[in-house]
């Protein structure tokens, strides 16, 4: 099995299933995360934390790693990827190396072959599973002794929360992936609740009243401890510079002052802190300067990340409106007006809402599509935001887009898939735009 192969293992069960699939139907009736948890148990030999969440969670895994890493050596398995699949997999901030990649999904390959001959033609095995359990056959090898996993999408029927797990931290939960989850924020919550199902504690962002009763309730009937941003941690005094956020923290009883994730946006601050939480009922005596210099050191791109200063330009991983919303609020902060923005989000998902709160700093609002085909976007978007008063240009490609961008000469702001983000960031870093 080349690295190539191994990557499209992972994906050839769905791949297999989906055609006979009803691609609207929800996640309770089409993911079986049953058919990889047996595996997964068995592959579990160290304690980890699942995180779940809307928003923050890749963020709140890196951070939670990159703490932890003071300490213990640590696995961390997060997704989607922005340049190469092998990003999902990292031991102490290192990458799988190919060569790890293949042996771990060519380890797994028999057992889930053995599953995939009993099933009927609709139902398939999880990317997530067959991922998850290559992830932990690799951390097995490499002798972690703690592991983080992000889940894809929900928890309940999301493979990654079937792995054993004594802590979860839930990131802020709003209405996305409705069509899998549920059609609110409560509907979907209570799905993403399900990642305290076994574990012993629980951290949680800032929540609306109406989600945070829905987890507080999961956490009674499943006797799991649940804490929560402001009432027993909290980022204080947060400050903006254009290198990342400056902020104080109060963590139960203890006091931390003048930490800094080289990330933007306020929400960072308060993720950073959660994953503190997290950190120090792991490790309760991690140093101030451990917690100072493992938080200085995260590496999460694409997250509000600056690839420039002449000009400036911002690259974020944001798919909806609230995430565009809290790009704005940085623009805001560090004195930005109008600037080029431009957006790579496909046609399913909420490019609307994310040029509507865009429109009030761009200049110029450029619509474009990754050229990853499992992204669907086409010119109809800019038909789409005319009908709503949004003036929008489409480029074919990536590479157009951003020379449309680049030629206004104005601060740029780069929002939308991984896999835009990716194509963006790489383009922008070698040099070719």
């Amino acid at each position: 099995m080349t690295e190539k192969e191994a990557e499209e293992y992972i994906y050839s069960s769905y791949l297999r299933a989906a055609p006979f699939q009803d691609r609207n139907a929800r996640d309770s009736e089409k993911r079986h995360p049953e058919l990889s948890r047996p595996l997964l148990r068995e592959l579990s030999a160290v304690p980890c934390t699942v995180v779940t969440g809307s928003k923050g969670k890749g963020s709140s895994a890196s951070m939670l790693a990159s703490l932890l890493e003071a300490r213990m050596k640590t696995g961390l398995m997060t997704s989607p990827h922005l340049s190469d699949f092998r990003e999902r997999f990292r031991v102490s901030g290192r990458m799988i190396s190919p060569e790890q990649f293949r042996q771990s999904a060519t380890a797994v390959k028999p057992w889930f072959d053995a599953v995939e001959e009993t099933l009927e033609r609709d139902v398939c095995i999880s990317p997530m599973g067959i991922q998850a359990a290559a992830a932990l056959t690799w951390f097995g090898e490499e002798g972690t002794q703690y592991n983080v996993f992000e889940c894809g999408k929900g928890a309940q029927y999301d493979d990654v929360a079937g792995i054993p797990h004594p802590y979860a931290m839930i990131g802020s939960i709003f209405a996305e992936h409705t069509r899998e989850l549920g059609s609110t924020a409560e509907e979907i919550a209570a799905d993403k609740a399900h990642v305290m199902d076994g574990a012993g504690a629980a951290f949680s962002a800032r929540q609306t009243p109406r989600v945070m009763a829905v987890l507080r309730e999961r956490a009674a009937r499943e006797g799991c401890a649940l804490y929560t941003d402001g009432e027993d941690f909290r980022p204080l005094n947060v400050r903006f510079t254009q290198g990342g956020m400056v902020f104080d923290a109060a963590v139960g009883e203890r006091f931390f002052e003048q930490l800094r994730v080289p990330l933007l946006g306020e929400h960072q601050a308060h993720n950073a802190v959660l994953a503190l939480a997290n950190a120090l009922a792991v490790i309760p005596d991690l140093t101030d300067e451990e917690v100072r210099s493992r938080l200085a050191a995260v590496s999460w791109p694409a997250r509000m990340e600056v690839l420039g200063r002449e000009p400036f330009v911002m690259l974020d991983a944001c798919v909806n409106r609230v995430s565009a919303a809290e790009a704005v609020r940085v623009l805001d902060a560090l004195g930005i007006g109008r600037a080029a923005v431009v957006i790579g989000i496909p046609d399913d998902k909420d490019y609307a809402g994310t040029a509507a709160c865009m429109s009030v700093r761009a200049d110029r609002l450029i619509l474009t599509k990754t050229a990853n085909p499992h992204y669907a976007a086409s010119p109809a978007q800019v038909e789409v935001l005319r009908q709503k008063g949004i003036a929008a240009s489409w480029a074919d490609h990536v590479p157009d887009a951003l020379k449309e961008a680049f030629g206004t000469g104005l601060p740029v702001v780069l929002l939308g898939t991984g896999a835009f983000a990716g194509e963006a960031r790489d383009l922008i870093r070698e040099g070719i735009i």
